[in-house]
């Protein structure tokens, strides 16, 4: 398998998962507060993580390097982990999934705008291509190919949550490719964990009265967020940014909302063919900029 179709598989299943969390989020927080719900899945994800890292010893070289990027490492923690999760499940109580998926999907131009300042870069015509087909396709996919229903849209707190959570995230991705390229991902993915996991527990302390649901639902919802979105998923973003770069890495979660959809087919709803044609867009977007053109894009 060539190297980079490896990263690319990382993503895929990543933005599967991502687009599953929206559904099991809100089962999480049918129960518990967004607070309360965040501190219990960083704090599985940490342990989750921690114990991996028990069998894969970082370097010496590696905990030197983190220790020299220490301020980076906390500040991507509270910025990129807590911030965003913390807006994220907050505006998920106040916004439509319709809402959500529609802001999500601003991820790769939000990624690509904060790119131009601080990694120096310029957007490519085959970006700008690859971003356009990406939200076409998921208007085709929310909107089940009723265009008409942008029309009646409404946005609310909620809305303005999710698009602070969105930037958050964007600005986390070039952040870690700016400053963080040098630590081995997978232990970059723990020391972040760490971080965001002691923020949720710190402010929860004194805004929160802890309750633990232990009902099987509750149980399994945490454990999807917390070992595969956030632990598993959060190694495999991680390494993705570092190997084939912020931008590229940021067009996959136009796949969020395709997944999410595909996730409401198996609860029961139905799913239109606007909605697959949608989903073909998401992916001739991401196939777009994924490959090198010939003239006149890579002339």
């Amino acid at each position: 398998m060539p190297t980079k179709n490896k990263y690319y598989l990382f993503l895929i299943f990543t933005t599967f998962i991502w687009g599953t969390n929206f559904h099991v989020s809100q089962i999480a927080l049918s129960y518990t507060s967004s607070m309360l719900t965040g501190t219990y899945r960083y704090t599985l994800g940490a342990l989750f993580l921690i114990v991996i890292i028990l069998f894969k010893k970082p370097t010496k070289e590696q905990v030197q390097k983190s220790i020299s990027k220490w301020k980076e490492i906390i500040f991507l923690g509270i910025v990129g982990a807590f911030f965003y999760n913390i807006l994220f499940l907050e505006g998920l109580k106040f916004t439509s999934a319709f809402n959500g998926v529609l802001i999500i999907g601003l991820t790769p131009l939000n990624t690509a705008l904060i790119s131009i300042p601080m990694l120096k870069t310029k957007l490519k015509p085959k970006q700008i291509i690859g971003i356009c087909f990406g939200f076409a396709g998921i208007l085709m996919v929310i909107t089940k190919g009723d265009i008409a229903t942008i029309q009646h849209l409404t946005f609310s707190k909620g809305d303005l949550y999710i698009l602070a959570a969105n930037i958050s995230f964007s600005f986390g991705n070039v952040f870690i490719k700016k400053y963080l390229t040098g630590i081995s991902p997978l232990w970059l993915t723990t020391l972040v964990t760490i971080v965001a996991c002691l923020c949720f527990i710190s402010v929860s302390l004194f805004t929160e009265q802890f309750i633990f649901p232990t009902t099987q639902e509750y149980l399994l919802a945490i454990f999807f967020m917390g070992a595969l979105s956030t632990a598993i998923c959060g190694a495999f973003w991680f390494i993705s940014i570092k190997e084939i770069g912020a931008e590229t890495s940021a067009l996959f979660m136009n796949l969020v909302p395709v997944f999410g959809t595909s996730a409401s087919f198996l609860l029961g709803d139905q799913i239109v063919p606007a909605q697959i044609i949608g989903g073909l867009l998401v992916v001739v977007g991401l196939l777009f900029n994924s490959f090198k053109l010939k003239y006149p894009f890579n002339r």
